[in-house]
């Protein structure tokens, strides 16, 4: 039976076995495990089990959890896990499966039984595999699932986008369950309607997703095995199912914090590969996962959308001083962030290029409007850069927003300011932010009067420097941007 040990702490060699019941830590006096820590919360966290695996989520405690030193907020536990709540570690022990419960039995809504004579087709675990040894068929199937849950747990714990993690996560189910479609849809806030957010198909086919089926899951949040559907008694009255020709189908619903967030929809139409128990099974336990990933992204998509208004409150205070600048920051920002779109980079690096546009000239709030009389211009000029470093390098989690920063006014010859780098050296990051500083510095405040130049000149002569000065890719996609008219377009880079 898996359970923790006290590693460090009051309580040091007391164990609590991880059962079916959540084992609560805090300093709340109803807590399984108490740490009276002024640094832990009352209700800190808390250790549950899905399955055989075992999990621990933080409850927005005010220090965080730390598992191997690292602040988590919802993780898988691996055996040797340390996990770190104020000053007391609690090692995590993988005992082996427990005992099965011979009076506790899964309640499978499975329809009609399956006919003696369906196969199944099921692959061997990977050991066995490569040692090219039979194994039995009870096992197998248990091996099967087994490794699937495993590759499921490496996806969530590897992917950092929804819509991959989504994707592979759907890819992996259907080939688990040797399925012929799949769907991972998920319920749109607002109006509460199913979108379906990956899709799988071995052959292009015309979408086969029973209304009925799908509901009867919603209602009821309980997945979902039918053999047959026209057979079942349960939907043989739906007219979709009839004029689909729906076969053996699997339906599990998306669950989080006792809430559905989507469904997991597979089908098979050969009648010598029904579904079977096991596969159900399967499909409940990758749903729940998928559901439990999907909330923690949603999480973090939450906090970055306020961390994205945190920051917009500290460019509108940078640019109160100074109202030539107003609104400066965010059109860097978005020119930035269609820019690096167009350059296809991976999301992420998205969201840090669109936070370093936002706070590139953060350091101004620190340094004069106008150069001092008797003043070295260039200096003057380098001052606010280097502000900016210095702000945001007391920021926790802002180093990889720094080089866009600190860079931005660096050019690919080597003749910008103040570090004087040049090339390769640039991150990518600042040759991007450069060039939209520099295009919405020509259109805004550029001209002898102030005013501002044309769009299409100042694209024109930003062009015919793309080779000298500037990275001739980014200009590149600056002017794409400029044609298919993402270039002005509102941007929202924290979207799922």
């Amino acid at each position: 039976m898996p359970l923790i040990r006290v590693k460090a702490g009051t309580d040091v060699g007391r164990t609590f076995d991880i059962t079916n019941e959540v084992i609560t830590i805090g300093r709340d006096p109803n807590a399984m495990v108490k740490v009276m820590d002024h640094g832990v919360s009352r209700q800190h966290a808390e250790i549950f089990k899905i399955g055989e695996m075992c999990f621990i989520r933080d409850l927005k405690s005010t220090n965080g959890t730390f598992v191997n030193d690292q602040k988590v907020t919802e993780e898988l536990l691996r055996a040797g896990d340390q996990v770190r709540v104020g000053n007391t570690i609690l090692t995590f022990e993988d005992g082996g499966a427990p005992p099965e419960d011979p009076d506790k039995k899964v309640d499978f809504d499975q329809g009609r039984e399956l006919q003696a004579n369906s196969t199944i087709e099921l692959k061997l675990d990977r050991k066995s595999e490569k040692e090219n040894k039979p194994v039995p068929i009870g096992r197998e199937v248990e091996s099967r699932n087994l490794v699937a849950l495993y590759d499921i747990a490496k996806i969530i714990g590897s992917e950092r986008e929804a819509s991959s993690l989504l994707s592979k996560i759907l890819e992996l189910a259907v080939d688990a369950t040797s399925a012929d479609t799949g769907y991972l849809l998920l319920l749109e806030k607002g109006s509460g309607k199913l979108v379906p957010k990956a899709t799988w198909s071995k052959e292009k086919t015309e979408p086969k997703i029973s209304r009925t089926i799908v509901k009867r899951v919603m209602q009821h949040s309980r997945a979902i095995l039918t053999s047959d559907a026209m057979l079942d008694q349960r939907f043989a009255g739906s007219e979709s199912i009839v004029m689909k020709n729906i076969k053996s189908v699997i339906c599990a619903p998306l669950v989080s914090r006792e809430k559905i967030t989507g469904i997991l929809y597979m089908h098979s139409s050969k009648v010598a590969a029904e579904f079977s128990s096991e596969d159900l099974e399967l499909a409940t336990a990758i749903a729940i996962q998928a559901g439990m990933a999907l909330t923690s992204f949603q999480a973090g998509e939450t906090l970055r959308r306020t961390l994205i208004s945190l920051v917009k409150t500290l460019v509108t205070a940078t640019e109160i001083r100074d109202p030539r600048i107003q609104g400066h920051a965010e059109r860097v920002a978005n020119f930035s962030t269609a820019i690096a779109t167009q350059l296809k980079l991976p999301k992420a690096e998205i969201h840090k290029i669109h936070l370093a546009a936002l706070l590139h000239d953060v350091g101004k709030m620190g340094t004069s409007l106008t150069a001092p009389e008797g003043a070295d211009l260039a200096k003057w000029k380098e001052e606010h850069v280097l502000a900016g470093e210095k702000v945001l390098a007391t920021i926790d989690g802002f180093e990889d927003v720094i080089p866009g920063v600190k860079y931005h006014h660096e050019y690919m010859d080597g003749s910008g300011f103040p570090h004087k780098i040049k090339g390769d050296a640039i991150p990518m990051s600042a040759r991007i932010i450069c060039v939209a500083n520099d295009f919405d510095n020509a259109t805004t405040r550029g001209g002898l009067n102030g005013q501002g130049l044309p769009v299409k000149e100042v694209l024109i002569d930003m062009g015919r420097r793309g080779t000298t000065i500037y990275d001739d890719a980014v200009i590149q996609s600056l002017l794409v941007c400029h044609r298919n008219g993402t270039l002005f377009a509102p941007t929202s880079p924290f979207e799922l």
